[in-house]
């Protein structure tokens, strides 16, 4: 799409999809944008501009022209190195458009303005985790069931490409391109070929509300033997409704039957959800030895969450 959009002659326009968060709350990740192919010279403060930023595109609010300075909705501004394709004229989800005339413009920059400068603030950070946690609780469960519908729980294949990237982009923090290369060449192949698995929770129209993977650590350069357990997500309007377990279920049968006789599992110490969920599904705290190796691999890339190791021995 970056290559159609850098072809497009100046003064057309094209309907995007999948250009990031920048704009969240007010855009998911894989609503459509209308793009009007400029340059950056007729773009102004407060407009949305999409942008080439490395190979990824990406709709931020202009928040200055000299210097050249954009932004997402809510966040600090972006580093210098963007490339402006167009200017973002109309925001599409699902039926609904919603149009961008230039009057907005100091609207719409004067909303960056606010809401970044609220969420730099930890309480507000705060505020919301708790307001978002209360309508997610228990007590909203037999209305989410309604909405969310029956769902459906296997291994995902290569056809899941869509929906997985979907996924990814609202809720993971795995790069679009390492899921498509791992759904394609070891996830998605045939049973025979198999290595490692995803597996994942579909609603009824396809969408993806839960999702985790098993796979080596060795890939990505970590000296860690064995299956392990990752990125386990449900989003929050499927919470409570046992995704959690039935995708590991689903995890674990696969690795058991491509010949694993352990698999193992890191979960950040905080996150008290998953450790009651492996706690329940007879996975076993890992030794001294292998915390301290786990910990000490995820340090080495920058990352210093403490993480609870466990593993679990699959029956033959």
């Amino acid at each position: 799409m970056v290559h159609v959009l850098e072809a497009l002659p100046l003064g057309h326009r094209l309907w995007v999809r999948g250009v990031g968060r920048g704009l969240s709350p007010l855009l998911r990740p894989r609503d459509s944008v209308r793009v009007l192919r400029c340059g950056p010279g007729l773009l102004a403060p407060g407009d949305v501009a999409l942008l080439r930023q490395e190979d990824e595109l990406v709709a931020h609010v202009v928040l200055s022209t000299a210097p050249w300075r954009t932004a997402p909705l809510l966040g600090p501004p972006d580093a210098p190195g963007g490339v402006a394709l167009g200017r973002v004229v109309a925001l599409r989800r699902g039926p609904w458009v919603m149009p961008l005339p230039r009057p907005f413009r100091p609207a719409l920059w004067m909303a960056q303005q606010a809401a970044s400068t609220a969420w730099a603030w930890p309480r507000s950070r705060v505020v919301s985790r708790r307001v978002r946690n209360f309508l997610y609780a228990g007590w909203s469960l037999p209305l989410r069931r309604r909405l969310v519908g029956t769902l459906e729980v296997r291994l995902l294949t290569a056809k899941d490409l869509d929906a997985l990237l979907a996924f990814a982009e609202e809720r993971l923090v795995v790069t679009p391109g390492f899921l498509r290369r791992q759904l394609r060449e070891r996830w998605g192949v045939s049973e025979a070929e198999r290595r490692g698995a995803a597996a994942g929770a579909f609603d009824a129209s396809g969408r993806l509300q839960g999702f985790a993977w098993v796979d080596s650590y060795r890939q990505e350069g970590l000296h860690l033997e064995g299956l392990w357990v990752r990125s386990l997500v449900v989003a929050p309007r499927a919470r409570l409704m046992g995704l959690a377990t039935r995708i590991l279920h689903v995890l674990m049968a696969e690795a058991r039957r491509q010949g694993e006789e352990r698999l193992y599992a890191d979960v950040d110490e905080g996150n008290a959800a998953s450790l009651r969920t492996f706690d329940r599904l007879g996975f076993q705290r890992a030794d001294e030895k292998l915390t301290q190796q786990a910990n000490e691999a995820w340090d080495a890339t920058g990352d210093s969450t403490r993480l609870v190791v466990f593993e679990l021995r699959l029956e033959a």
